[in-house]
């Protein structure tokens, strides 16, 4: 996926792509994920657990999954490549939440 260069605040109806990045000690990942409609900025990356419990991921190389309605799991990895599980509650979710960005938009 290419960087976004140029955000026109200008475009109401738009696709966006945001990345939520995960990180727990040395290991880390990301999801991906497009969110569409009349919605620009920071309602973009202001998101809630509830916002990854029901996204459709572009992109989900640490395998995010629903465990059950009020636990997750995802598997993140180190720069030596292990990789390390993590299981919690959905609550607890922003703790591990280390950035959230917009790395695409287009008009829709």
């Amino acid at each position: 996926m290419k960087e976004l260069t140029i955000y026109d605040p200008n475009i109401s109806w738009a696709k966006h792509t945001i990345k939520v990045s995960f990180m727990i000690w040395g290991y880390k990942g990301y999801v991906t994920y497009k969110v569409g409609g009349n919605t620009k900025g920071l309602s973009l990356i202001a998101i809630d657990s509830d916002d990854l419990y029901d996204a459709n991921f572009e992109d989900n190389p640490v395998n995010f999954r629903d465990l059950d309605e009020d636990w997750f799991s995802m598997e993140l990895t180190n720069d030596k490549g292990d990789s390390t599980l993590v299981e919690d509650e959905f609550d607890r979710l922003g703790d591990y939440i280390v950035g959230v960005e917009i790395i695409a938009h287009e008009p829709e």
